[in-house]
């Protein structure tokens, strides 16, 4: 008798404590007041940014932020143009400049009237109504090894020498916003009529066209490639995060640069409109900002930021060509161009 009564005060005690288990989770769940949804790329989880950003606001502003991902640039601006997530989302990160340009993006999104233009780089701005502002810029360059290439080529014309044969990496305008900007870069160098010459002239140093700037970089790094078209801000970032990883350095070419630039956006349906806006303050803030460089790899936007020892030896102002394209243009031919890119890229060795 008595085995069986302390059976049954068990299983009540395991019952009674399985019950606060769950209280204490729903409780979890509901402690923030407040809540922010942002739709954003990959990029902002798997880079960290994420984290060192997201847990002070939320404790500070007694708010929940939950986070839409999507794994290219590409298909974050799809669903920022569907109608059906209108009043779903408050903000959006992860828009670069190039796609903004394409998909005539910036429509979806209100002006960032309360933000501190001042503070802002003028190079990085690139929606003079601040509807996308930006957090993040860099220009392109060759990223090259230099332990192999004792002299890089420094314009297009000696990077077309057959002594690089398979040599160089690019990355994919279609989902890639670096490879969009590379893509941009030729035709604003080049012309309509003058970058399908460049690049079937390139096609036989071109080792291969990567979906993203990641894995480019890591291309690069083992030895797949020893020549990357992408960010100049790359040498410095990897010597931050090691101090021996001094094997590549940049050429910018003698032709002119092209800005590459990633913004945040306030959604013009945002069901938290005040709340969204602090978040842009804060993201945008020197302090937050400063992990823009060590977790993308790139400038931050905000002026004022103060950037880490080899990040200080770049360039600030570097001869952009963006403004010889035009958003007219780019909208009316950007389809056109793909086609042209997948022609030449079509067919791959993996």
């Amino acid at each position: 008798m008595f085995q069986r009564l302390s059976l049954c005060l068990l299983v009540c005690l395991s019952l009674f404590a399985c019950g606060k288990a769950d209280n204490k989770s729903k409780t979890d769940k509901s402690k923030y007041k407040h809540k922010l949804i942002i739709y954003c790329t990959d990029e902002f989880r798997k880079s960290g940014l994420e984290a060192t950003v997201v847990p002070e606001f939320s404790q500070k502003y007694n708010c929940a932020v939950q986070l839409e991902l999507y794994p290219t640039v590409a298909s974050l601006c799809m669903a920022v143009k569907d109608p059906n997530n209108e009043g779903k989302f408050d903000l959006a990160i992860g828009i670069d400049n190039t796609f903004a340009a394409s998909e005539t993006i910036a429509v979806h999104f209100s002006s960032a009237h309360e933000l501190n233009k001042e503070s802002l780089s003028k190079e990085s701005i690139f929606d003079t109504s601040l509807r996308l502002v930006p957090y993040a810029y860099s220009n392109l360059c060759l990223v090259y090894n230099k332990t192999i290439l004792a002299s890089p080529p420094e314009s297009f014309g000696e990077l077309q020498d057959a002594k690089y044969l398979n040599q160089i990496a690019v990355c994919d305008p279609h989902e890639s916003g670096v490879g969009r900007a590379t893509l941009f870069w030729s035709l604003a160098l080049f012309g309509p009529d003058g970058y399908e010459h460049l690049w079937k002239s390139l096609r036989k140093n071109i080792y291969k066209s990567y979906p993203d700037r990641t894995e480019a970089l890591e291309a690069l790094k083992r030895g797949e490639c020893n020549i990357l078209i992408s960010l100049n801000t790359i040498p410095a970032y990897l010597e931050e995060l090691d101090p021996q990883s001094n094997t590549f350095d940049t050429s910018m070419l003698k032709e002119g640069s092209y800005q590459y630039i990633e913004a945040i956006g306030l959604h013009k349906y945002s069901p938290s409109a005040s709340l969204a806006g602090k978040f842009m303050r804060h993201f945008l803030s020197p302090e937050a900002q400063k992990m823009v460089v060590y977790k993308l790899g790139m400038f931050p936007a905000n002026a004022k930021t103060l950037l880490p020892m080899h990040f200080s030896t770049i360039p600030f102002t570097t001869y952009s060509v963006n403004s010889r394209l035009s958003q007219q243009l780019i909208s009316e031919q950007v389809n056109i161009w793909l086609q042209f890119w997948d022609l030449l890229f079509g067919y791959q060795v993996y």
